[in-house]
């Protein structure tokens, strides 16, 4: 079983560095092309479309994935679907029609607003779809479903900028690609052969309310700074230095959502699911958080390494926004967790909470409207943070000794050193220095035993079998050190 976990991890894994090569392609020709001003406009209408699309990939969707995962009666899993489908599409049209509604008489956001409403009904057949793929642990189509739509996306967007559409035809690269992997996910979901049913399963519906309040909730503090920056008074080409330090912090974000794509079925399914979900907490811990660090500590060369030096004058925000995102992400981890395991009311409670907290933060502390909202992110995250792994720690599987923490510490404290030293240079001289730098605290890990020859397995069994043996053995030797 951890085999499969581990080849799924690296199916997902490689379609979303496929999808994500692409994006931030998509966003540095869409930042290239476009003047600043419009690519400010674009992050705001983005940020609306990945807070209202929530309610289509995050509600129905993952409590449908999670009992779809659960059950080998056919007739069930129709039920459930035709409850995905229909519930998500009910979502998306209320999301629609209140995006199109406010955004008229708003001049340079209407027609954006207006393709944002249609791509977010669109998102609803596609995250249908993708939750019956995800339950049937259907990975590879659901990985080039990904991968593709992100190079639809480039490919076309760029076409229509190119002949002068500027910030409606990026956007019209979203929903195209969204038509166009909507056609070929229904056509796949066809061939399953579902038996015919009229019933919905009203009983998921609290389950799916609580859900959805928590990955609301997620998705408003990953995406509603920039727009809360916006509403403060920033201009369009400010709002162009917030994206891009934005667009980059997000990565974080979605690797985590890579990791929970693979583990939610098998935490919803498995007799071990606790300690399944313990060891996505310690991997997020040791390396993907430690992303969120370097970022704070040298954005300029994150920056450079992604745009160039045309938004470096963000890097004050991103410093902010990388620890944001970095606890943000835990929280969305930990959720995802307690929710496989069928505990839906303390993630959505704590959420509603960091909501609310993030919006008194704003309005208290305005009148830099790019610092305070960055600001309002990081701080609301901290809070849900602690209060959701709190719970976590006292009702499942939870192995972290004081030994661990402190030499966690020491690993996070030599990859910061080494990082602050890094001066950004160019593009290419950058991404050579970052690759050392995480080199280094690779090393510094296993010096420590915080990663051994279980690891080795679990996170490189896809690969050929000398390969496996030769890492496990420079890892043993490494661990032995004293």
């Amino acid at each position: 079983m951890k085999d499969d976990i581990s080849k799924h991890s690296y199916i997902v894994l490689i379609a979303f560095i496929i999808s994500s090569v692409l994006n931030y392609l998509y966003q540095i020709a869409m930042g290239v092309m476009l003047p600043k001003a419009q690519y400010g406009i674009l992050g705001v209408a983005l940020s609306v479309y990945l807070i209202a699309s929530v309610l289509t990939q995050n509600t129905f969707s993952w409590s449908g994935t999670r009992r779809m995962a659960s059950t080998d009666d056919p007739l069930e899993l129709a039920r459930t679907f035709r409850t995905v489908l229909t519930g998500n599409l009910c979502l998306a049209l209320i999301a629609a029609i209140a995006i199109i509604t406010l955004s008229l008489g708003s001049g340079e956001y209407e027609v954006p607003n207006l393709i944002v409403g249609v791509s977010v009904i669109l998102s609803a057949f596609v995250a249908s779809f993708n939750s019956l793929v995800r339950a049937r642990k259907k990975f590879l189509v659901l990985a080039s479903a990904n991968a593709s739509m992100a190079l639809l996306r480039l490919f076309v967007a760029v076409v229509l900028v190119l002949i002068g559409l500027g910030v409606v035809g990026a956007l019209g690269g979203l929903a195209t690609s969204l038509a166009i992997v909507c056609l070929y996910l229904y056509f796949w979901v066809r061939r399953l052969d579902l038996p015919p049913t009229h019933r919905l399963s009203f009983d998921m519906l609290e389950e799916t309310l609580y859900v959805s309040i928590t990955f609301i909730g997620v998705a408003y503090l990953v995406n509603s700074s920039i727009i809360f920056a916006k509403v403060l008074g920033c201009t369009n080409a400010v709002a162009g230095d917030f994206n891009a330090s934005l667009t980059i912090s997000r990565g974080v974000f979605f690797v985590t959502g890579a990791l929970i794509t693979v583990l939610f079925p098998y935490v919803s399914s498995e007799s071990s699911k606790e300690r399944i979900a313990f060891q996505s907490v310690k991997y997020f811990v040791l390396l993907v958080f430690p992303l969120c660090l370097t970022m704070a500590v040298n954005p300029k060369l994150w920056l450079v390494s992604f745009f160039g030096w045309k938004y470096v004058e963000g890097a004050g925000v991103l410093r902010i926004l990388a620890l944001g995102m970095g606890f943000v992400s835990l929280v969305f981890l930990l959720s995802s967790n307690m929710i496989a395991m069928e505990e839906f009311r303390v993630p959505a409670l704590c959420l509603v909470f960091g909501m609310l907290l993030q919006m008194a933060i704003v309005a208290v502390f305005k009148r830099d409207p790019t610092t305070s909202s960055a600001l309002s992110i990081a701080v609301a995250s901290f809070v849900v943070l602690v209060l959701i792994l709190r719970s976590y720690v006292r009702g499942y599987y939870f192995k972290a000794t004081p030994s661990h923490l402190i030499r966690i510490t020491i690993a996070y404290a030599t990859l910061t050193i080494v990082f602050s030293s890094l001066k950004p240079v160019g593009r290419i001289t950058s991404i050579l220095e970052t690759s050392i730098a995480f080199t280094i605290y690779a090393f510094v890990l296993t010096l420590l035993r915080l990663f051994d020859e279980r690891d080795v397995e679990v996170l490189l069994s896809p690969l050929p079998r000398s390969i496996v043996e030769r890492i496990g053995a420079i890892v043993r030797t490494l661990n032995g050190v004293r």
